[in-house]
């Protein structure tokens, strides 16, 4: 369950700080004592338990900066840590964990940590943190956001860098999903039948070709500077070879059926 953004539900009555954090913490008196300590100082802070709650609220709610403990259930704080920096490189990212060793430390850093606290750790400081690397982000951020394909799941249409929307058959949805949901990475064949609900044989990996080839032709058509970016792995599956994301879209932007 994610924590009260402020302490009691109250909001502080100090100035508020315009950071948006969320603490990703398993112990609940660690956790409340991070969210509560946080709003006292005016810095509103979002808590959650695992990872699996972390990317929902991220989902709902895109932070600035991430506060990750090491010994999380399920996937732990390094694995969390290293596919955020992949997928959102300019999200602040702090360890706040009991391991302090140094290879713990470097081993963070490493993963794609800014900073790394051991526990106890005084709210004052992490608060004075958190405003540095704000600052910090702030300036390493591009002035303007580079322009990518996105797949609206609500509408089914793909919408290229410049906004053109091509409307998709469901297979052509299904077949894009698990591509734009980790650009760059390939996605194996029998993946791509499995969403499809196809028998990953030789049928069914014809079908698939004829089908992005259909696609291609499709984009091409609606937008001729803007080539689908999927590429076929030999032997392997296929990847999109863009920056992209999935968004729910609108339900008034629903066409009426």
């Amino acid at each position: 369950m994610t924590t009260a953004l402020t302490q009691n539900g109250k909001i502080p009555t100090g100035p508020a700080r315009e950071i948006r954090v969320i603490a990703c913490e398993d112990q609940d008196l660690m956790r409340h004592y991070i969210v509560s300590g946080l709003a006292r100082v005016g810095i509103a802070c979002a808590g959650v338990c695992d990872g699996i709650q972390l990317d929902a609220e991220l989902g709902r709610h895109p932070a600035d900066i991430v506060i990750l403990d090491i010994g999380l259930p399920g996937e732990d704080g390094y694995s969390i840590a290293t596919r955020l920096r992949r997928k959102r490189p300019h999200l602040g990212i702090i360890m706040l964990t009991a391991r302090d060793q140094t290879n713990d430390r470097v081993l963070g850093l490493d993963c794609g940590a800014d900073l790394y606290f051991a526990k106890p750790v005084d709210i004052r400081e992490l608060a004075s943190a958190l405003g540095s690397l704000h600052r910090r982000l702030n300036l390493r951020q591009p002035a303007t956001t580079p322009a990518h394909w996105r797949l609206d799941t609500l509408r089914s249409c793909l919408i290229t860098p410049a906004g053109t929307e091509v409307v998709l058959t469901d297979n052509e949805h299904r077949f894009l999903a698990p591509l734009l949901e980790d650009p760059g990475t390939v996605v194996d064949r029998d993946v791509l039948c499995q969403a499809l609900e196809q028998i990953p044989d030789i049928y069914a990996m014809r079908r698939m070709e004829t089908m992005l080839s259909r696609l291609r032709t499709k984009v091409l058509k609606a937008s001729p500077e803007e080539p689908l970016p999927v590429r076929a792995r030999h032997g392997r599956g296929y990847a999109f070879l863009s920056s992209a994301e999935e968004v729910p879209g609108k339900p008034e932007d629903q066409s009426p059926s």
